[in-house]
């Protein structure tokens, strides 16, 4: 991991309380993401697991020896997941089916995101050749402009990017602008229902305010997810494997 330019001075605030939920039995925490009926997922170097109990424990959905599902997303109906050569769907999290693009030049996938009120309008970063977009739920893709594996869609359309050497920008239409990081290394971005950026990288869980951002907990913070029914409700895998919850 490149070390990122910081865009703004740092403004650590008071950690607030987290406790510390479990161990995933797995190498290489890439993603979590929270579904509407309470279920949490993991994306990892081998796999996708599942939690029911809010991170306490973990089964596996999807084993195999490096099937690197980097990045999960939910489009209201179906999930979709991508990383290393793999880019695939499930409408029931047990059938996986494999998804054939068309625009993309490879499917080494670093980044993906959904806008969250429009199921039709995916982005995905390709690590050799950028930032794409697709307009009708992933079949058909083209380039768009400047971006990074780190991305998350507000449920205004507006959508954030860490970029190496630039820290964080934000995009709404065709104007892009950089906007303060809380650190130098971000390594995960994600916005709540309720419009709240939060970021994680190597110092800890940042959530974005009106005036800078604060610090909800200390310690790295490689996957986050949002519960999508209580923004309040924050989980996250740290760099040693060890689930936690706010």
């Amino acid at each position: 991991m490149k070390r990122w330019a910081l865009l703004s001075f740092l403004m650590p605030g008071l950690a607030l309380a987290q406790a510390h939920m479990g161990q995933i039995a797995t190498r290489d925490a890439h993603a979590l993401l929270w579904l509407p009926d309470g279920r949490i997922l993991l994306g990892h170097h081998d796999g996708i697991q599942v939690s029911g109990d809010g991170g306490k424990s973990w089964q596996d959905l999807v084993r195999k020896p490096n099937w690197d599902a980097m990045n999960l997303a939910w489009d209201g109906k179906r999930l979709i997941v991508a990383g290393h050569e793999v880019y695939f769907e499930s409408n029931n999290l047990r059938d996986f089916r494999p998804l054939k693009p068309s625009g993309l030049s490879g499917l080494d996938l670093h980044g993906y995101a959904v806008h969250p009120q429009n199921s039709l309008l995916h982005y995905a970063y390709e690590a050799a050749s950028g930032l794409y977009m697709s307009q009708d739920g992933g079949k058909r893709w083209s380039k768009a402009p400047q971006g990074s594996p780190v991305m998350a869609v507000g449920l205004d359309g507006r959508l954030y990017l860490a970029v190496p050497g630039l820290g964080l920008l934000q995009r709404q239409g065709p104007r892009l602008e950089a906007i303060a990081s809380p650190e130098p290394e971000v390594y995960v971005l994600r916005v709540a229902p309720d419009g709240t950026l939060y970021a994680g990288g190597k110092q800890g869980l940042w959530q974005r305010t009106t005036s800078s951002w604060k610090r909800v907990a200390a310690g790295s913070v490689l996957a986050l997810a949002v519960n999508p029914k209580n923004p309040t409700q924050l989980v996250w895998v740290d760099s040693n494997g060890r689930v936690w919850r706010k």
